[in-house]
């Protein structure tokens, strides 16, 4: 019995060719996009996942108010806390600390130099909080002593070559580590990605306080908290705890598994994931997949007029309604088990443009993981279920009697057919607006002035251990002025940090206020250092004072930006000149505000302008290079070259601010690329559905069609007559999808500091492009159809 459902399903497959190709095609490219979004939710939703108890990790973070104004949110906190909190709360098990040493990312390995991209110093319990497999050392005594290291297995062989790298030692500035300890390298899917970790008692014997410093708040603090522990009742105990330690400050703590998408707060380690974007992607890909099945609910009961006497033939026969559905579903099975095979060579061969899309590289287990194949066991049942089951019961519910009559599909079943294409139809539009509304806001963030030219700015990495300070000074500046002779460079400037770079590059501060008052208390304060070039090189306005000059006065002087003179009380920037700020934070107890620089954006225009005071420094961190428009290349060449003369053995590392800026929007920029490519997939199979639709449509009133010509009928109106039907149903999809595009998008622009306003064109052109597809699909038949000789059409009547 079994056998002849098959074979009796290939034989309608075959028969009906066009529609079995239409229907594998529609499936499979649903099944396929759907497999492809479900693997990258899947990632997201995975972060730290591989520690074992992930689910009992807390990070502790802390809140900045004034008064009750929450003024920033930090997510690191003082070294002293953990301690504190293992010592008096019976529910912390354990803590780690971990500091980024940014401003030691350069290493010495025999006589070579290497700049990595992520150091931290940690507590030797980073081995028990959290799972690296170790391949040299032993997890329980590494990082128990100051000035040992833990390297990933590919910095070890960065550093040290192929062979074992236990026991072997590296420079770090002036400072000589042993390596105790090699991992595998850190897995993607973890917010705290690193290189190297160093023993976090190095930091005291480098002179750093830590045992009773509540005043700098520089560390990430990880709590291995009891089995259970509620979040919302431990953070009611660190309110209690901020009230004893702290001066307008709140620890607040939240689970590990929650930080890549739903923490965005100061200082993170990395640019984190978004949870909204992750979510409108799982809607995205349910909807894929049930627009594939409704493709082929929509062509199968649109033909049931053609089985409905086979089926009534079957029944007058002795045929029981449940063999019938049994028949059917045979049918679905094979045409959902051919695009299944069909939906994963589309996977296979689209692998390598999907990982760049979503900016990973390939993963080549993708196929042979075990949760892979059972999510395509579950999705082929589900869409054998969805697609086959309505069919089934519909048609197999046909009474004997039908085989006497003249069949047409019922208007209850066309009415059906209409709502599933405007269900198709609204799905298409509401991701297609989505990603439009994404690329119109970050074109407009691209397109905003963010108070600097970040245009041609090379930006070089300074070396991190050149010897003394002096020495270091001096070769800075003998390198930058060499810079300034070549013939491509504009300008140079040096200085501790530069707009677009990481955050944890710069300081913060909550102790600036103005000589002798209170204003400015509370709040935080991003200062570094900078040169006289700085602003003249960015291209940033004044707007009160003047910039840095040479003399002895620059060393007690500060610019500061507008935001920074309104938090200090200033009523305009010119009142601020002159006035003295306690600058102690920054080695300066009273500095004169020599002039007010205009707002400029110190990060991504997600993130409002913070308050800015710049010291005066000459030690060169990093090297501005303003290059002049023409041949970039040589100019970069040659800017390599005096480097290596200045600075032979140390790497030549360098970005381009427009990308340091262009980094932090690339959550969004994949946001935006995979929504317009899978809003393109949804509208092709809409299409697709449609297109088999109106084939039957055409082929079911081919004599009508003969006879209006006959009649008079021109070619426009028979083309309007087979259009109509589908062109209102694209409205009416419009009109629903439009308020809930509406809906998601303000909600996603929530998080951008400058954002656009939603308009009506903005919902209308993905409905116009919409409309414009499914016209061009619809449009060649019914334009064929109406070019048809009435007599073909005709002759067997």
């Amino acid at each position: 019995m079994l056998k002849n459902y098959f074979v009796i399903a290939w034989r309608n497959l075959r028969k009906d060719k066009l529609y079995a190709f239409l229907n594998i095609i529609g499936l499979a490219v649903a099944t396929a996009a759907f497999l492809l979004i479900v693997n990258f939710v899947r990632f997201e939703q995975s972060y730290e996942n591989f520690h074992h108890n992930a689910p009992d990790i807390f990070r502790v973070t802390t809140q900045l108010y004034k008064g009750s104004e929450l003024v920033f949110h930090d997510c690191e906190t003082y070294p002293p806390m953990g301690p504190l909190l293992k010592k008096d709360m019976p529910e912390v098990k354990d803590f780690v600390r971990v500091q980024d040493m940014a401003e030691r990312r350069e290493v010495r390995a025999g006589d070579k130099y290497f700049q990595l991209n992520k150091i931290y110093a940690a507590d030797p319990s980073m081995f028990t909080i959290f799972d690296y497999e170790f391949i040299e050392g032993d997890p329980q005594t590494a990082l128990r002593r100051p000035m040992e290291a833990v390297l990933t297995e590919t910095t070890a062989k960065q550093l040290f070559g192929p062979g074992p790298a236990l026991g072997k030692t590296y420079l770090n500035q002036q400072y000589l580590y042993t390596v105790t300890g090699v991992i595998k390298d850190v897995p993607p899917n973890t917010h705290l990605k690193f290189d190297l970790l160093m023993s976090f008692s190095s930091l005291e014997k480098m002179g750093w306080r830590i045992t009773d410093n509540w005043n700098g708040n520089n560390n990430y603090l990880y709590l291995l908290m009891a089995p259970g522990t509620d979040v919302a009742a431990f953070n009611q105990k660190l309110r209690k705890v901020s009230a004893e330690r702290l001066e307008n400050e709140v620890a607040v703590a939240e689970p590990a598994k929650d930080i890549h998408l739903y923490s965005h707060k100061g200082y993170e380690p990395e640019i984190n994931g978004d949870a909204k974007t992750v979510q409108f992607l799982t809607i995205t890909a349910l909807l894929v997949l049930l627009v594939g099945a409704v493709n082929y609910v929509n062509m199968t009961t649109a033909r049931s007029a053609e089985r409905i006497k086979e089926i009534a033939m079957r029944k007058v026969l002795g045929s029981s309604r449940g063999l019938l559905i049994g028949q059917l579903l045979a049918e679905t099975l094979l045409v959902n088990l051919f695009a299944m095979g069909l939906s994963l060579l589309i996977v296979w061969l689209s692998l390598p443009a999907y990982f760049a899309l979503i900016g990973r590289p390939v993963q080549n287990d993708f196929f042979i993981t075990s949760s892979f194949w059972l999510i395509c066991m579950g999705l082929f049942l589900l869409n054998c279920l969805l697609s086959g089951l309505y069919p089934a019961m519909v048609l197999s519910a046909v009474k004997p009697v039908s085989i006497t009559k003249r069949y047409h599909t019922s208007r209850g079943g066309n009415l059906f057919r209409k709502v599933l294409v405007t269900g198709q139809f609204a799905a298409a539009l509401l991701v297609l607006s989505a990603s439009f509304v994404v690329y119109r806001q970050l074109a407009f963030l691209r397109g905003q002035d963010m108070g600097l030219d970040a245009k041609n700015l090379l930006v070089v990495d300074g070396p991190l251990s050149n010897g003394s300070d002096s020495a270091r000074v001096q070769t800075g500046i003998v390198l930058k002025n060499e810079l300034k002779n070549l013939p491509g460079v504009k300008t140079v400037t040096l200085c501790e940090g530069l707009p677009g770079v990481d955050m944890d590059v710069l300081n913060t501060t909550v102790g600036v206020t103005r000589l002798g008052s209170e204003e400015g208390k509370g709040y935080s304060f991003t200062y570094f250092g900078i040169d006289e070039d700085f602003v003249p090189a960015m291209k940033m306005r004044l707007a009160a004072g003047e910039n840095f000059r040479d003399g002895s006065a620059r060393r007690r002087e500060v610019l500061i930006n507008e935001e920074a003179a309104r938090l200090l009380g200033f009523k305009s920037p010119a009142e601020a000149i002159g006035r003295k700020i306690n600058g102690r934070s920054f080695g300066v107890p009273e500095a004169a505000i020599a002039g007010v620089i205009k707002n400029y954006n110190q990060q991504s225009l997600k993130n409002a302008v913070p308050p800015i005071i710049h010291h005066y420094i000459d030690e060169p961190n990093f090297f501005g290079v303003k290059l002049a428009t023409g041949d970039v290349s040589a100019t970069l060449a040659q800017v390599k070259k005096v480097w290596e003369k200045q600075y032979p053995g140390y790497a030549f590392n360098y970005h381009f601010m427009n990308d340091m800026f262009d980094e932090q929007y690339k959550a969004d920029q994949q946001f935006e690329k995979i929504a317009r490519v899978f809003s393109i997939f949804i509208l092709l199979i809409t299409c697709m559905g449609v297109l088999g639709l109106t084939a039957y449509n055409i082929a079911r009133r081919t004599r009508e069609i003969g006879i209006r010509k006959v009649l008079g009928a021109s070619v426009t109106g028979i083309v309007t007559l087979l259009s109509k039907d589908f062109i209102r149903l694209v409205f009416i999809s419009a009109i629903i999808a439009s308020p809930l595009a509406w809906l998601a998008m303000h909600r996603w622009l929530q998080d951008f500091a400058y954002r656009i306003e939603l308009k009506w064109w903005m919902f209308a052109l993905p409905g116009l492009a919409a409309l414009s597809v499914a016209l061009f699909t619809i449009g060649f038949q019914s334009v064929k159809a109406a070019l048809t000789n009435p007599v073909k059409s005709l002759r067997s009547e």
